[in-house]
């Protein structure tokens, strides 16, 4: 009997707690409508839905914006797929930057309707950069040219906001928290932009000819002794910036790439570096089209550092890399910035 009483109690005692239960999501649910009538700008849910099963069949990514314009292309090389930016002359895509678009699309969420008026998308940022809009266009095409994304984004100070380039409707979005898109107006982000990367202790001697003033030779007898200026041999003003111009070649970060032959001109500035191991390197600054590149080719004072050359001819010698005007500079500085003026 007692046995009884308790499991009956124990039903009871179930069956109040799944009550209690269902009242809860009840009233959540109860609160959610309630909130949605009182704010129906609220909004939820992807903004690319169905990104994560079409993705793979993406063949091209195309980004728009009034700092850069790019068009990604999957490509076989070498019997592998590759992806290469095919206005930077088919320059390689790191994986990396793909992998973050891909997952910061699917990741990215409505959290709010904003307007329609066309006349109010310049103060949200979404207004069609193909038009000279300051909008951030991304699209993704697969490989019949359907498109998998189409969107404006603004990304503004007050937040982030999407329409699509046929629809006024505009709407605020988040990022996933783990899942922020790449720096899409920079088209350097996307690409290993490292034309020479090699240690700087296999450096042995830099001759630098800038664009004003005499030429100069800075050398050092082993990879833990200091630079000197050898030619002409002067004292230095600061051992830091002989250091920093002796290594400045293997520092470097471009902002961005172009094949070789695609720029042509006269150069005004030349570097040449000889590693301990005999591998000459020359470099070339060429202005174009109001930027400064740089070209590269090494070369090898004896057969068995062959291969060495070629590794970094692999690397850079078929791009023109373009720099800031600042590492342009520092790549060639004038010999008096590097030893106390003359009164």
């Amino acid at each position: 009997m007692n046995t009884q009483l308790a499991e009956r109690r124990r039903s009871q005692a179930l069956m109040l707690w799944l009550i209690a239960g269902a009242l809860v999501v009840a009233a959540a649910v109860t609160a959610a409508i309630e909130t949605r009538a009182l704010r129906p700008d609220l909004a939820a849910g992807p903004v690319v839905p169905g990104l994560t099963e079409t993705i793979g069949a993406a063949q091209r990514v195309i980004v728009v914006s009034q700092e850069a314009s790019y068009r990604i292309e999957k490509a076989e090389r070498g019997g592998q797929d590759v992806w290469v930016m095919r206005d930077r002359g088919d320059f390689p895509v790191t994986a990396g930057s793909l992998a973050q678009l891909t997952r910061g699309l699917q990741e990215l969420r409505y959290t709010r309707r904003m307007t329609s008026d066309p006349s109010k998308h310049q103060r949200l940022g979404v207004t069609d950069p193909r038009q000279g809009g300051r909008g951030v266009l991304v699209q993704v095409e697969d490989g019949r040219g359907a498109l998998l994304v189409n969107l404006i984004l603004g990304v503004e100070t007050s937040g982030l906001y999407v329409r699509r380039p046929d629809d006024d409707q505009t709407w605020a979005a988040r990022e996933g928290e783990n899942a922020p898109l790449p720096p899409l107006r920079n088209a350097a982000a996307w690409l290993n932009l490292r034309p020479l990367g090699i240690d700087p202790a296999r450096l042995a001697r830099v001759e630098i000819a800038p664009a004003e003033g005499r030429a100069y030779i800075l050398a050092r007898e082993a990879p833990d002794q200091p630079w000197r200026i050898v030619t002409p041999a002067l004292a230095t003003l600061a051992q830091s910036n002989v250091t920093a111009a002796a290594e400045q070649l293997t520092q470097l970060t471009p902002v961005d790439v172009q094949l070789a032959p695609a720029v042509q001109g006269e150069a005004v500035a030349r570097v040449r570096a000889a590693l301990f191991d005999g591998v000459l390197i020359d470099a070339e600054l060429i202005p174009s089209e109001g930027r400064v590149w740089l070209k590269l080719a090494a070369r090898a004072n004896s057969p068995e550092l062959q291969q060495a050359a070629v590794e970094i001819n692999a690397q850079a010698a078929d791009w023109a890399f373009a720099l800031r005007e600042s590492d342009a500079q520092a790549l060639a500085p004038p010999l008096s910035a590097l030893v106390p003026s003359r009164q």
